[in-house]
């Protein structure tokens, strides 16, 4: 792979990592609601989840799913479900918020379980491995693949979505202050809670 073709795959996989999806909203939410330390922390959930979708991908597992329909909806189903569940368990989660210098609720939660569930979240979606598997193609070989190049493929993807992530979870700050009253965080965990549950439809409900 020439310079070229790396700075392109830099620049691919940067926009893929901003564009909106469950996994960067999760992200936000997690800044909001249990500050900056945990927040970043949490990323490494995402970060291990497409790792281990390269990994299938690099085993052909991706190739499978993009010919097996019911292969594809199975997973979907999977993934749409999980989705609606976790956005139900935000609608009911109590409005309180942990604002720095007066944490009330973050300091509750343990960062293991925030990594589990950004690991979840980004799992639950069977497109992010076909468009990982439609990628690697494109700038190694799949029949021969190399194991440098590999390597080099897989800490790329997870320091860009590392930074992309950290990025949503910075300008998500501003917000947490505005949250410090019952009432908006109330309104903010009805608002997370209807927008998983849309993601989860929106999966459920979509094609490939």
């Amino acid at each position: 792979m020439s310079l070229n073709e790396y700075l392109i795959f830099i620049v691919i996989t940067f926009t893929f990592m901003l564009s909106p999806e469950p996994a960067t909203f999760n992200c936000m939410n997690n800044r909001i609601r249990y500050g900056a330390r945990k927040s970043v922390l949490g990323v490494l959930g995402n970060v291990a989840a497409f790792q281990l979708l390269i990994v299938l991908s690099a085993i052909g597992l991706g190739a499978i799913l993009a010919a097996s329909e019911i292969a594809f909806q199975v997973i979907k189903v999977i993934g749409a479900i999980y989705l609606v569940y976790l956005g139900v368990k935000i609608w009911l989660s109590p409005a309180v918020v942990n604002v720095e210098g007066n944490s009330k609720n973050g300091t509750d939660v343990k960062t293991l379980w925030l990594c589990k569930r950004a690991f979840l979240v980004t799992m639950s979606n069977p497109k992010a491995l076909i468009y990982i598997s439609a990628l690697l193609p494109q700038f190694i070989n799949i029949d021969r693949p190399s194991l440098e190049h590999l390597l080099l493929i897989a800490l790329t993807i997870g320091v860009v979505q590392f930074v992309a992530f950290s990025l949503y979870a910075i300008l998500s700050s501003r917000a947490r202050y505005w949250l410090s009253d019952k009432r908006n965080c109330q309104l903010f965990n009805r608002a997370s809670g209807l927008t998983f549950m849309g993601f989860g439809v929106s999966l459920g409900l979509s094609g490939r």
